[in-house]
């Protein structure tokens, strides 16, 4: 018994130590760096690569490798650089809001529900169509 509570208590104090949160988004520590920080919203495949590469870590680099320096680095360089998760959202919220209030072709067609980049909307965008008549 005094072995398999050593074991778990191991395991835990790894898991805590190979846990990184960013943004309350918990980083899965299986997974490679790269891949896992695609969860966050606002970071895609290649913004992941160049931070990888502007950090100095390896592509082939997993979460659970990371010691405490490079979490540091990694979490401080994606809240000094990019705007992720809440605060892009908000970012593309007040802009779309600045649109509807210049009264501009473009806030129209997002307050109207429509296609906002010149698609078709005589014959297609049923579905924006559709939503708009609900939402009404």
């Amino acid at each position: 018994m005094k072995i398999l509570a050593k074991r778990n208590l191991r395991q835990e104090n790894s898991e805590k130590k190979n846990k990184i949160i960013i943004y309350g988004i918990r980083l899965n520590p299986e997974k490679h760096l790269i891949l896992s920080l695609t969860t966050l919203y606002g970071i895609g495949l290649n913004t992941a690569k160049k931070l990888c590469a502007h950090l100095g870590f390896s592509s082939r680099l997993f979460v659970k490798d990371l010691n405490e320096k490079q979490q540091y680095l990694l979490i401080r360089a994606i809240k000094q650089t990019l705007r992720v998760e809440n605060n892009l959202k908000d970012y593309v919220k007040s802009r779309i809001q600045r649109l509807i209030e210049n009264e501009s072709n473009r806030g129209f067609r997002h307050r109207n529900h429509l296609p906002v980049r010149g698609q078709r909307s005589h014959t297609n965008a049923k579905t924006a169509k559709r939503v708009s008549k609900i939402k009404k």
